[in-house]
């Protein structure tokens, strides 16, 4: 069975290099073309991330450090694509195997971007000895806004020698760089890498995403993965179990709705949760919920605050629950007033603000057992009593952090094992689990599907409940696919926070800013 056209496959670097050596077949004309939609591919992305610091400045200046292989040619074209925007900015090339061991290709990119804008470079052949020197001398004093590595790509072998070695050290140790975007992979990571890598803020897979970018202990030098679809998966698309989402899982944002559509067509969703001490959680869950698609939601909270959040969130309907004295959270006798209305639901959304109280946890055992709708379980609903609740084959999806993920199974996970010990639990307790992260990771327990949309920006309270939200909503929509309509609302969530963080910067945004990008 292929793949989704909005999930493309995770390769090893060995595996991506067999698939290019297929894909390309020794056509250069064919490997030109896709270095050149490389390039273009990176300067426009570039032109998107750098707005997260820069907001409406302009690079002025640009650090390329380029190897002899495919990807310094991806960087040099991507260099052209910015100068070409960036009339004043200058670009400084470094070639760490010389100038005279570039490959056809790459030395092809270099003629063309000297003819484009040979008075805006200066470049450096480096010298084995004596590294920093030489790019002391080159560099100066000037800050640098923006520097892209191409030196090394997927087909790296440790160890890293000399003077790739020394020249990457000393990048790293460089405080007057801005933002550094590695191509395809950071010089030193492979599916073997080296203790010593690029620092990327960004890591840009171009066409395909290798497997050595997801691994636990390459995360400080990978930063922010991006990944930059080239077409290569078009035509076949492999069976693999782990995969990364594109831009295509949002196409449901681009399809008109039937004409004779009416609100019951695109489901209920209802939300349990909130207490007087956390009133806020709820609200963004609900407020997200209300533009996900989904056509009528229904929130059950404490008693105390339903006049308020009515007066706030009208497009809900709003039912007070009896209230638990000590933390102000939901209390067991309110279920008959829940089960009334479990007919209605076509999925729910649990656990947002509600506290830990013993008895808000029986509350959620017993909620469970109303109906077989899908439902969503989030924040305080994920305790360690989770595990022992039976499905019965409802879909369900857990929404943790590492922090509540360790909660549920009762020890802390080891970084080198999340991936294997998320699947674990998805597979044994028969529910999707969604560990929020950079990237964040879904799984059933047999496919491992990655969105590295998002970044810090939703580093701040309440981005998850939004999540919730936006997840739970999609999951109510009848005749959605239940694990799609989770990569659909991880996705959107992340794809939002993007373009939040580029209109007002990471630091001085609220997570409820994110609604206004949905």
């Amino acid at each position: 069975m292929k793949l989704p056209e909005y999930l493309h496959p995770i390769l090893s670097s060995q595996e991506a290099n067999e698939f290019e050596q297929d894909f390309f077949d020794g056509n250069e004309s064919l490997e030109w073309k896709a270095m050149n939609q490389a390039g273009a591919s990176i300067a426009k992305q570039t032109s998107l991330d750098i707005q997260e610091f820069l907001g409406e400045k302009s690079i002025a200046r640009i650090l390329v450090l380029v190897g002899k292989g495919h990807n310094g040619g991806d960087a040099i074209i991507a260099t052209r694509h910015l100068l070409n925007r960036l009339p004043e900015a200058l670009a400084v090339l470094v070639f760490p195997f010389g100038l005279g061991h570039l490959r056809p290709l790459v030395q092809r990119s270099f003629d063309d971007l000297q003819v484009a804008h040979g008075g805006k470079l200066r470049y450096l052949s480096l010298r084995k000895k004596g590294v920093e020197a030489q790019l002391e001398n080159l560099l100066g004093a000037e800050s640098i806004d923006l520097c892209l590595d191409g030196v090394l790509g997927m087909q790296f072998q440790p160890p890293l020698r000399s003077p790739a070695k020394e020249l990457i050290q000393v990048v790293n140790r460089m405080d007057t760089i801005a933002c550094r975007i590695s191509v395809d992979v950071p010089s030193g990571i492979g599916d073997a890498s080296d203790e010593i890598a690029f620092r990327a803020d960004f890591s840009y897979a171009t066409g395909i995403a290798k497997a050595g970018l997801f691994r636990n202990e390459n995360r400080p030098s990978v930063g922010r993965i991006r990944y930059l679809d080239l077409g290569f998966f078009d035509s076949e698309r492999r069976n693999k179990n782990r995969v990364i989402l594109t831009e295509r899982i949002l196409d449901f944002k681009r399809e008109l709705r039937g004409s004779r559509s009416h609100k019951k067509t695109y489901g209920h969703l209802v939300v349990v949760g909130g207490s007087s001490t956390m009133p806020g959680a709820i609200l963004m869950t609900v407020s997200s919920a209300l533009l996900s698609g989904v056509g009528l939601v229904t929130a059950f909270v404490p008693e105390s605050i339903v006049a308020e959040a009515a007066s706030q969130i009208p497009e809900a309907m709003w039912v007070g629950l009896p209230q638990i004295p000590e933390d102000g959270g939901l209390a067991l006798e309110g279920l008959s007033l829940i089960r009334g209305h479990a007919k209605a639901a076509t999925a729910w959304a649990i656990g947002p603000g509600m506290g830990r109280h013993p008895e808000t946890a029986t509350f959620v055992e017993e909620i469970l057992k109303l109906s077989k709708t899908p439902v969503l379980l989030d924040a305080d609903a994920l305790q360690p009593g989770l595990g022992k609740i039976d499905w019965e084959g409802r879909p369900a999806v857990v929404t943790p952090h590492v922090g509540e993920l360790n909660r549920m199974l009762g020890h802390s996970l080891s970084d080198s094992i999340e991936e294997t010990a998320v699947t674990a639990f998805a597979k044994t307790h028969g529910c999707v689990t969604l560990l929020k992260g950079s990237p964040t990771l879904v799984t059933d327990g047999e496919l491992i599907a990655y969105s590295s949309f998002g970044g810090p920006v939703l580093a701040r309270g309440g981005s998850g409940d939004i999540l919730s939200g936006l997840i739970g909503g999609r999951i109510a929509i009848p005749s959605e696919d239940f694990l799609q309509s989770i990569l659909e609302g991880a996705a959107w969530h992340g794809w939002a926070a993007d373009r939040l963080a580029r209109s007002q910067g990471q630091t001085s945004a609220k997570a409820t800013d994110i609604l206004g990008f949905l």
